[in-house]
C-alpha cells in the first residue's frame, strides 16, 4: 500500500490521445487531494483529480484501462442534465444500431452547449457492439501539433486498424470530437467506400462548413430548457442546495441563468465562479455580466474567434457591439460590401450568429464577447465605443493629442445625467474620420426624448468626422441642416428624427448608396429637393413634417423607392404629377387633412393609407392596382362616392376600411366577385343596404355547411364585417349564413335593425349592442358544425330591449350548443383548460334561464351536485349572473363578469379555478352604458377536476360541494355599483350522451333541423362520435337544445 507510481503518457498512438484526452474531458468535475497508492490526474487546464492504484497495476495498458474506467464511473456520477433527450434524437440520425447502412453524423454547436458529452455518451453506450471503437477527442488542437494528416495515420495504422481492409470486414465505432476544418476529415470521403455497412461514424464541430459536404445528417445540440439549465446551474453555485431557496438567491439564480441561455458550460462556469458568494457579490457579478466574460469561458470562445478571418472578426465584433437583433438585409446593407455579406453567412455556419425570423440573433455569451473584443483600439479597424461612461468621459475630456481610431460610437442620451458641452471641432479633432462608420445619438428610455433637450450641446456650426459614415442616427439633430462639406458618398441609413432640420442640405447631393431616410417629426422641415439625387433610395419616413406642403418633382421616378410615409403632413395637398414609382409598395397619407387629390401610377402597390384626408373620390385608375391588399379609406369625412366596377378588380384585396365615411350612401357596384376580401368595414357610413359582395351566384339557401363549399369561388372569403352606426339598414341579408370563413359581425349602435338572419356557423363574434330596435332573430340563429377550432366565441346584445321572449331563448340555445361543440374541441386537441368563458352571451333581462340546475339570489352559491359527475361525457359547466346597474350614466369599456369555483368535500383534496364569463374587453377602448339589468351566461370547460382527482376516483369520488362566487371588475378591480341580484350554475355534458339522459338537466326539445344536421354530419365526422350513444337513448332529440323556457 506504500507503493507510489508514476505515470508517463505515450506521446504517439492513440493511447495518448485516448488516455489524455479523455482525462481532460473529464477530471474538471472532479477534485481532490493527494493519497498513498493514487495517482493525480490533471487536466488541460490544471484541473486536478486523483485515484487510487492498486500494487498490482505494473504496466501502462493497466494503468490506461484503470484511468479511463476511474475517470468514467466518476463522470457518471454527476448528472448530465438533458442527456437522455438528446441521444435519442441523435441515435434516431444515426439509425439502429442492426441497420446494415453506415451513417456519418455530424454534432454541431456554438462552444460549451454539450457537443462532446453527447458524442461520448453514445461512444460509452454503444461502443462494446463493434470491434473497432475510438473516441478520439481534440482534434483540432493536436492537428495544430502534428499537422492535418494526424486524423487520417492515427486511424488507418494505429493498434486498431493495422490493415485498411479491415474497415471492409469490421463494422467500427468512431467519435472524431472538435474538428475544425475539412481537411481534417477529407479522407473519409475518399474512402468511404471502405466503411462497412452498419459502421457509425460521429464528428462534433463548431463549424459546419468543415463537414456538410461529408456527413449524411447533422444534429444541431438544443440548449438545455429552464428546468434543465437551474438545475446545472444550482449543482454549481451551491454547496449547500438549500440555500439555493433562500433570500434572493432565486431571483438572483434566474437571472443568470437567463443569461447562459442553455449553455452547459456557461452554467457550469458562472456557478462555480460564485459559488460561497453572498447576494451583495451575486449582485454585483450580475451587473458585469453583459460586458466581462468569465476567464474559462472567454479562454473557449477566443479560441473560436481566433481563427476567423479580418473580415469576419470586424462583422462579429459590428453585430455584437451595434447591431444585434436587426434584420439580416439591413446589416448586410450597411456592412455594404460583398465579402461582408458573405461573412454573415460563415459566422451563422460557425455559430456565432443565428439567424432567426429574419433577424441576426446572437447568444449572450459571444455578445459579450464581442463587446469586451470589440471595444479595444487596437482592432485594425478601430474600436467600438458601446460603452456610455467611456463614451460620456472621452466627449467630455480635454484636447488629446492622437485622434481616436474609432468604428463606431452609440452614445445614449438616456445615461447622461448632465449636458455634454461640444464645440465646433468636439468630434473631428478627436476621432480619426478616416474610420468612422456609425455613429448614433438615441434615447433608450424615450425614442422621442421628452425630457431631454440640451443633454448634446452643439453650436451653430458642427465639423464632424464623415468621411467613411455608413450609419448616422441622431435624435433632435440641432442644427437645420448638415454640414455642408459632409459628402454622403458612402451614406447608406439617415435617421434625424424630431430634429430641427429645415432641408438637409442647400443643394442636391450625390449620395448613391442611400436607402434609408427619416427626418419623423421634423417639424421645421419644408424642403426635400437635396435627396432628389439619392438614385437607390428605399424607404423615406416624413411623419409628422408639419409644414412639409411638397414632395420633391425630382423624385417622382425613383425606381427603388418602396415604401414613403407622409401621415400627418397637413400642408400637403396632392403629390407630383405623373407620380410614377414603379416599385413603390407602401403609401401612407393618413391624418393629411388638406390633401384632397390622389393620383398615382404604381401598378405594385400593396398597402394604401387615405384615412383622414379630404378626397372626394378615387380615380377610376385604382382598378390597375392588382396586387393592392390594403385600402383604408377611413373618416373620409368629404368621400362621396367609390368607382363602380373598380373595386372588383382588386383581387388581391383583403381589407376594406370606409369607417366613419359619413357621405357615403351607397357601396359601388360590383360584377366580380372580391374572392380574397377578408375584412369589411363599413360603420359610420349612410350605405342603405348590405353591400352584395358576398356571393357572385349561386343559391345555397338549404344547404348545410359541414365544410366549406366546393365551389369556393363564389364565396367570398370575408373574414370580419363592420356595419356599427349605421341607421339604415334594417336587417341582414340571408346569404349572410353562407360566408363559412366570416368570424366577426359588429353591428353596434345600428339604430334601424330589427332583425338578424341565420350567422354563419364559424362565427366567433357577434356584437348587436345598442341596436335599440333589434327583435328578432333567426330560427336557429346559427348553423353549428363540429369543429376543431377552439377560440372563445361572444353574442352581444346589450341594451337591445326591443329583443323578444322568442329571440333571448334562440341566443341561449345557439351559444349552450356552441359551448359542447368548443368543449369537445378542446377536449380532444388541447386536454386543458381555458380560463375565458369558451361561449359567452348577454342581453336585458332579470332571471337565470330556467334550466340551469342551481340558482341562488345574490353573488354566491354552494350547490351539492351527484356522485361521480365529472364522468362518461361531463365537458363543461355553464355560468350566469343576473346584474344591476345602478349608475346607468358610468360608462364602461373594461367591464368583465368573473367567478371563483372550488371543489371540496371531507374525503377529497380541493380544487378551483378563476373563470371570466363575459364581458366588454374584447372591443377596446370604446365605453358603454347599460339601461337596464342584464343576463350574462358562460360557458368554460374544466378538465383539471378529472386530473387533480384522478388518482382519488380509483378508490372514491370527485368533491360534490362547490362554492362560486361572481364578481364584476374593470379589470383591475372590483366594480361596486354593479349589483349581482342572482347566479347560477349547471353542468353540461355531450349532446347524445346516456349520462346527459340520465341527469335530466331540464334539457328540452330543440328544433328537428340541429338532429338532422348532426345526423347529416356524422359520417363526415365518424372520429368525433357526437352521436355514438344515442342507441341508448330513445329521447335524444329532447336532449340537443336547451330550454326554451326564461322563467
Amino acid at each position: 500500500m506504500g507503493e507510489s507510481f508514476t505515470f508517463c503518457y505515450r506521446k504517439t498512438g492513440l493511447e495518448f490521445v485516448e488516455v489524455q484526452e479523455r482525462e481532460r474531458t473529464h477530471s474538471r468535475h472532479y477534485t481532490g487531494g493527494e493519497e498513498k497508492g493514487s495517482i493525480n490526474i490533471i487536466g488541460k487546464g490544471g484541473e486536478r483529480s486523483n485515484m487510487l492504484l492498486s500494487p498490482s497495476i505494473s504496466s501502462v495498458s493497466s494503468i490506461r484501462s484503470t484511468i479511463c474506467r476511474t475517470i468514467e464511473q466518476r463522470h457518471k456520477d454527476l448528472p448530465l442534465y438533458g442527456i437522455e433527450q438528446r441521444l435519442n434524437q441523435l441515435e434516431g440520425k444515426l439509425f439502429d444500431i442492426k441497420c446494415a447502412e453506415s451513417r456519418i453524423v455530424g454534432i454541431i454547436g456554438m462552444p460549451g452547449i454539450g457537443k462532446t458529452s453527447l458524442a461520448t455518451s453514445y461512444y460509452n453506450k454503444w461502443n462494446h457492439k463493434f470491434v473497432i471503437r475510438e473516441n478520439i477527442l481534440s482534434v483540432r488542437e493536436k492537428s495544430k501539433t502534428y499537422g492535418t494528416d494526424w486524423l487520417q495515420n492515427a486511424l488507418l495504422k494505429g493498434q486498431a486498424c493495422n490493415e485498411k481492409a479491415d474497415m471492409f470486414s469490421k463494422k467500427i465505432l468512431y467519435v472524431l470530437d472538435d474538428v475544425s476544418h475539412k481537411d481534417q476529415v477529407d479522407f473519409l470521403h475518399t474512402k468511404r467506400k471502405w466503411i462497412k455497412g452498419g459502421s457509425k461514424i460521429i464528428i462534433t464541430t463548431r463549424d459546419k462548413s468543415s463537414i456538410q459536404e461529408l456527413v449524411d445528417d447533422i444534429y444541431v445540440v438544443p440548449c438545455l430548457n429552464d428546468k434543465e439549465a437551474r438545475q446545472l446551474f444550482n449543482i454549481h453555485a451551491f454547496e449547500d442546495q438549500t440555500s439555493s431557496a433562500t433570500g434572493n438567491f432565486p431571483k438572483l439564480s434566474k437571472c443568470f441563468v437567463e443569461y447562459a441561455e442553455g449553455n452547459p458550460r456557461a452554467l457550469e462556469e458562472l456557478g462555480k465562479e460564485i459559488r460561497g458568494m453572498n447576494e451583495e457579490d451575486w449582485k454585483a457579478r450580475l451587473a458585469t455580466l453583459p460586458h466581462r466574460c468569465n476567464p474559462n469561458i472567454l479562454t473557449d470562445l477566443t479560441s473560436s474567434y481566433d481563427k476567423l478571418t479580418c473580415q469576419q472578426k470586424d462583422v462579429f465584433l459590428d453585430i455584437a457591439c451595434f447591431f444585434r437583433s436587426e434584420e439580416e438585409d439591413y446589416v448586410k446593407c450597411l456592412l455594404d460590401d460583398y465579402e461582408s455579406g458573405e461573412a454573415v453567412r460563415d459566422l451563422a455556419e460557425k455559430y456565432f450568429i443565428c439567424i432567426s425570423a429574419g433577424r441576426i440573433e446572437m447568444h449572450n455569451l459571444l455578445c459579450t464577447l464581442g463587446k469586451e473584443l470589440g471595444s479595444s483600439y487596437e482592432n485594425i479597424s478601430g474600436g467600438r465605443m458601446w460603452d456610455q461612461e467611456i463614451i460620456i468621459k472621452t466627449l467630455r475630456s480635454v484636447k488629446e493629442g492622437t485622434k481616436k481610431k474609432v468604428r463606431g460610437i452609440f452614445l445614449d442620451t438616456s445615461k447622461v445625467s448632465k449636458g455634454i458641452p461640444l464645440d465646433t471641432n468636439t468630434f473631428f479633432e478627436k476621432f480619426d474620420q478616416s474610420s468612422l462608420r456609425y455613429l448614433k445619438i438615441y434615447d433608450s428610455l424615450c425614442p422621442q426624448q421628452c425630457e431631454s433637450d440640451g443633454k448634446v450641446n452643439l453650436p451653430d456650426e458642427i465639423k464632424l468626422p464623415f468621411q467613411e459614415i455608413r450609419y448616422l442616427h441622431w435624435l433632435k439633430f440641432p442644427s437645420d441642416e448638415l454640414p455642408s462639406d459632409f459628402n454622403p458618398n458612402n451614406l447608406i441609413d439617415l435617421r434625424l428624427p424630431y430634429s430641427k432640420i429645415e432641408r438637409v442640405w442647400k443643394t442636391a447631393k450625390k449620395a448613391p448608396r442611400l436607402k434609408w431616410v427619416d427626418l419623423s417629426y421634423s417639424t421645421m422641415l419644408t424642403d426635400l429637393s437635396a435627396l432628389s439625387k439619392a438614385i437607390d433610395l428605399q424607404r423615406i419616413n416624413l411623419e409628422g413634417c408639419r409644414n412639409l406642403s411638397e414632395f420633391p418633382r425630382e423624385m417622382k421616378y425613383m425606381k427603388s423607392l418602396v415604401f414613403i410615409n407622409l401621415k400627418g403632413c397637413i400642408q400637403l395637398s396632392s403629390l407630383p404629377a405623373k407620380l410614377n414609382l414603379i416599385s413603390l409598395k407602401t403609401l401612407i397619407l393618413s391624418g393629411c387633412s388638406n390633401f384632397n387629390t390622389f393620383k398615382l401610377n404604381s401598378e405594385n402597390l400593396e398597402f394604401l393609407h387615405l384615412d383622414g384626408t379630404a378626397i372626394r373620390s378615387l380615380p377610376r385608375t385604382i382598378q390597375y392596382f392588382k396586387k393592392l391588399v390594403i385600402l383604408n379609406l377611413k373618416d373620409c369625412k368629404m368621400l362621396e362616392s367609390l368607382p363602380p366596377y373598380c373595386l372588383d378588380k382588386l383581387k388581391a384585396l383583403e381589407e376594406l376600411i370606409l369607417s366613419g365615411c359619413k357621405k357615403l350612401t351607397r357601396f359601388p357596384d360590383i360584377k366580380e366577385n372580391m374572392e380574397n376580401l377578408q375584412i369589411l368595414l363599413l360603420d359610420g357610413t349612410s350605405i342603405e343596404e348590405v353591400p352584395n359582395v358576398l356571393l357572385q351566384s349561386g343559391k345555397f339557401k338549404d344547404q348545410v355547411f359541414c365544410q366549406p363549399p366546393l365551389r369556393m369561388n363564389s364565396v367570398s372569403l370575408l373574414r370580419r364585417l363592420c356595419l356599427s352606426g349605421n341607421h339604415t339598414i334594417l336587417s341582414l341579408g340571408s346569404s349572410i349564413s353562407q360566408l363559412y370563413h366570416l368570424k366577426w359581425i359588429d353591428l353596434k349602435d345600428c339604430k334601424e335593425l330589427e332583425s338578424i338572419s341565420t350567422l354563419p356557423p364559424n362565427l366567433q363574434r357577434l356584437d348587436a349592442h345598442d341596436c335599440i330596435a333589434l327583435k328578432a332573430v333567426a330560427n336557429p340563429l346559427s348553423l353549428l358544425v363540429p369543429t376543431t377550432q377552439q377560440v372563445p366565441s361572444s353574442f352581444i346584445f346589450t341594451n337591445c330591449e326591443k329583443l323578444e321572449h322568442v329571440a333571448k331563448n334562440e341566443i341561449i340555445c345557439c351559444a349552450h350548443n356552441k359551448s359542447r361543440l368548443l368543449s369537445e374541441a378542446l377536449n380532444r386537441h388541447s386536454q386543458g383548460f381555458a380560463s375565458e368563458a369558451l361561449v359567452a352571451t348577454s342581453f336585458p333581462g332579470s332571471e337565470i334561464p330556467a334550466w340551469f340546475s342551481h340558482m341562488a339570489s345574490g353573488a354566491e352559491l354552494e350547490p351539492e351536485l351527484p356522485r361521480h359527475w365529472s364522468e362518461k361525457g361531463f365537458v363543461g359547466i355553464a355560468l350566469s349572473a343576473v346584474i344591476s346597474f345602478e349608475d346607468q350614466k358610468t360608462r364602461y369599456n373594461k367591464l368583465q363578469v368573473k367567478c371563483k369555483c372550488v371543489f371540496n368535500d371531507n374525503e377529497t383534496s380541493p380544487s378551483n379555478f378563476d373563470c371570466h364569463i363575459g364581458g366588454l374587453s374584447e372591443t377596446g377602448d370604446e365605453e358603454r352604458t347599460f339601461k337596464s339589468t342584464h343576463v350574462f351566461i358562460g360557458y368554460t370547460n374544466w378538465l383539471n377536476i378529472k386530473k387533480c382527482q384522478e388518482g382519488d376516483c380509483m378508490m372514491g369520488c370527485v368533491p360534490t360541494k362547490a362554492s362560486i362566487k361572481f364578481e364584476v371588475t374593470d379589470g383591475t378591480k372590483e366594480v361596486r355599483s354593479c349589483e349581482i341580484i342572482k347566479c347560477g350554475f349547471s353542468l353540461v355534458y355531450e349532446s347524445g350522451s346516456w349520462e346527459a339522459s340520465s341527469r335530466r338537466e331540464n334539457v328540452s326539445q330543440g328544433e328537428s333541423v340541429l338532429l338532422s344536421l348532426w345526423r347529416g354530419i356524422n359520417w363526415f365526422f365518424k372520429p368525433l362520435n357526437y352521436i355514438a350513444t344515442a342507441k341508448r337513448d330513445e329521447n335524444f332529440t329532447g336532449k340537443t337544445r336547451c330550454s326554451k323556457q326564461l322563467d
